[in-house]
């Protein structure tokens, strides 16, 4: 009886695709803390070369100087808002921490008048020294994690500069080196590009739209400081399930609490009418013009990228998760023999 071998070839390759994974991994792990970054890089890319190409062939702008108008003018887009919430957090937390005992008190009088009026008791279920601790600790973080995301975006930017001033050699490469089929390839292009702008654009836009109808109801309904109240409800109005409700219900309390009853009924009739509205409208229409992300994902992806990226999360922890299943769809017309047109049948049955 003969014994089978494994051919010397095929050893050779098993332990140089180990030792290429074990100085993969090692390298990936020492750079772990920049992954939001490469993230950030990638995201960067999928936008803006399709810019780049229309500047240098329609309008015949020489590459550098298409890459570094591109570069300004996004980083203007994405540090403006991040840059009016540092400061403003900034001040609000010296503000905070200065009149600790007047702020406590203002919102132990406005949750008194929820429960003169509506009957629901907050201050029985909660220590309000406990709550504004967390709520310091909580604008601390926020304030750490966009300092940070300042640091990812340099990353992110240095990284991109390369991309985009190399991107037809990336491009080969990527061609040549990824082992997938051709029309995949293509399938996965196009996927990643819906994917990015789905949740990197689609995501912020509806944010800001929905933060602008708010801020129309801050003004008319006599919000102190209702512009520093849009910039947070841009940010809360990404976070799924409460959306800009984690923002406008405090600033109604902080209406209450000031004497204000009819502005703050009429500001909480509004929001929730008027903005809640507006975000199923904004979401509807960014669905019909980009790709369709389920609201699941967008929930659970958030929860993870959260837990792995901080706040900026909310922008990646999606794209992730909708990585991870989109690899399955990529695998399954890899290797079980369907056509893309086979799945699409399938989907309209």
């Amino acid at each position: 009886m003969m014994r089978k071998y494994i051919p010397n070839s095929i050893l050779r390759q098993l332990i140089f695709l180990l030792l290429s994974l074990a100085l993969l991994f090692l390298v990936l792990y020492h750079l772990s803390a920049f992954l939001p970054g490469f993230l950030g890089a990638f995201c960067l890319y999928v936008l803006l070369i399709h810019p780049l190409r229309w500047m240098m062939y329609k309008w015949k702008m020489k590459r550098i100087w298409s890459v570094i108008l591109l570069m300004l003018g996004s980083i203007l887009v994405i540090v403006t808002p991040i840059y009016f919430l540092i400061d403003m957090l900034t001040n609000r937390v010296s503000d905070a921490l200065a009149n600790k005992d007047k702020i406590q008190a203002q919102i132990e009088l406005g949750l008194q008048k929820v429960h003169e009026e509506f009957g629901v008791d907050v201050l029985k279920e909660i220590n309000l020294g406990d709550v504004s601790a967390v709520i310091v600790k909580v604008v601390q973080e926020i304030l750490n994690t966009s300092i940070n995301g300042l640091l990812q975006l340099g990353v992110a930017y240095l990284i991109v500069y390369f991309m985009l001033m190399n991107y037809r050699k990336m491009e080969n490469w990527f061609y040549d080196n990824i082992p997938l089929k051709t029309e995949n390839l293509v399938i996965l292009n196009k996927d990643l590009r819906d994917l990015v702008i789905s949740n990197a654009v689609g995501v912020p836009v509806v944010a800001v739209l929905q933060a602008v109808v708010a801020y129309i109801g801050y003004l008319i309904f006599g919000l102190d400081q209702a512009f520093s109240w849009f910039i947070v409800t841009i940010f809360g109005a990404m976070v799924p399930v409460v959306g800009a409700a984690i923002i406008y219900i405090p600033a109604v309390i902080y209406l209450l609490a000031s004497g204000e009853t009819t502005n703050a009924y009429l500001l909480l009739a509004y929001s929730l009418i008027v903005v809640g509205a507006s975000d199923n409208i904004f979401r509807f229409w960014t669905q019909k013009v980009m790709a369709d992300v389920h609201p699941l994902i967008t929930i659970f992806g958030v929860i993870v990228g959260v837990n792995i990226f901080g706040f900026i999360g909310i922008i990646f922890g999606p794209i992730v998760l909708s990585l991870v299943i989109w690899s399955f769809r990529i695998y399954k017309l890899e290797f079980s023999g369907n056509t893309q047109k086979d799945e699409l049948a399938k989907e309209q049955l």
